[in-house]
């Protein structure tokens, strides 16, 4: 499955979507308050099909026919995802996380409502049909919607009032034409540089968000200049995440690129399970601005289109102690400081971000090699 996104033109029906929406959220906060007042009482938490009854017949009252804006499928949506919610508070409360449950919510700051089966459907001319009323949307993906197998569809609402269509399509993964050997590369994020490549190669990162903090502190000290909910601090409000946008589309657009270009290179590819939560509570804002996680979802999904295998090395294994050359662990660079050292059982000098690669990508050749061993037998 794939997920394409769109965005909506503005049309004379934008207004009902942003009705739509808005009783979405409506419907959220209902429901909610529905359970509070069952737990209150009870102590337990509703059974999804008594909410569900209960707001088929809240919806279904003269007093609240504007909720028949929201299709059927869409309210359904809407439990799901609230007992999903619960579903994992009780996961992460049971381990032992900080946790809250589902909160109620601004209506105005509500985002979004998802269609399946029905409510929906792709017409010719890159046109769209949703409810009652038909919208234009830009079509990137050469008029792939009015063919593709559906599963679901969500509208969705930015802070600007833009709608953008998120569609999970049925889809093929084609493995895109590369060049003849290709090789093997084991990678190590890095902190003074995004990735070290086992072949000596550094792939520095633009940081962009340091680069567009400047743009961000003046946008942010104009909103703080207007009063809160005034028509100056909604404009101010809106330039300032046209800046966090920004910045959040050059920094994907990076990574897509790197991405295409590593898969095109290698057949395999070696990583660390990075424990990026950890990282981010040592190393802060830098490591939010590098987007590991991102960079990796990303990864992932272009080495499928490529046949690119991806492997991770386990997060503790000491690749930056562990020489690349004779294997020897030495635990007196494990100071961040060091940055170049010398083996004491082989004489090797290294590199520290080179060595950890190196070591990273003879790690993850062992697990390939072991797994192979192993659906031999």
């Amino acid at each position: 499955m794939k997920t394409v996104t769109v965005k909506l033109y503005n049309s004379e029906y934008t207004p009902q979507l942003h009705d739509t929406v808005n009783i979405a959220g409506i419907i959220w906060n209902t429901a909610i308050t529905v359970l509070k007042d069952f737990y209150d009482e009870t102590g337990a938490l509703m059974a999804k099909t008594k909410l569900q009854t209960i707001l088929k017949d809240m919806r279904n009252s003269p007093d609240n026919s504007h909720w028949r804006l929201v299709g059927s499928q869409a309210v359904q949506d809407i439990t799901d995802r609230i007992y999903r919610s619960y579903k994992l508070f009780f996961s992460n409360r049971q381990k032992g996380l900080k946790a809250s449950p589902p909160r109620r919510r601004k209506v105005k700051k509500y985002r979004s409502f998802t269609l399946k089966q029905a409510g929906y459907s792709f017409l010719p001319g890159a046109k769209v049909r949703i409810g009652n009323a038909t919208f234009r949307y830009w079509d990137s993906y050469g008029g792939i919607l009015e063919t593709a197998r559906i599963h679901t569809v969500t509208v969705k609402r930015n802070p600007l009032g833009e709608f953008f269509l998120h569609v999970v399509i049925d889809c093929n993964v084609t493995t895109l034409e590369t060049g003849d050997g290709r090789g093997e590369i084991g990678m190590d994020f890095g902190l003074r540089t995004f990735l070290t490549l086992s072949d000596g190669e550094r792939i520095e990162s633009p940081q962009f968000f340091r680069e567009g903090i400047n743009a961000i502190r003046k946008a942010n000290r104009s909103l703080s200049r207007r009063e809160i909910g005034s028509g100056g601090w909604v404009r101010a409000s809106k330039a300032l995440y046209r800046v966090h946008e920004r910045i959040r589309n050059q920094r994907r657009d990076w990574f897509w690129k790197t991405a295409h270009d590593l898969c095109r290179k290698y057949r395999t590819i070696v990583i660390e399970d990075l424990s990026l939560k950890a990282m981010q509570r040592l190393w802060g804002r830098k490591v939010s601005d590098y987007a590991y996680g991102e960079f990796i979802s990303i990864l992932e999904h272009v080495a499928r289109k490529y046949g690119t295998t991806i492997v991770k090395v386990d997060r503790f294994f000491p690749s930056s102690q562990t020489c690349s050359v004779c294997g020897h662990r030495n635990s007196e660079v494990k100071d961040l400081k060091v940055r170049q050292w010398t083996c004491p059982r082989c004489g090797e000098s290294h590199d520290r971000d080179v060595n950890a690669s190196r070591s990273i990508l003879k790690e993850g050749l062992k697990m390939i090699a072991s797994a192979s061993d192993g659906k031999a037998v």
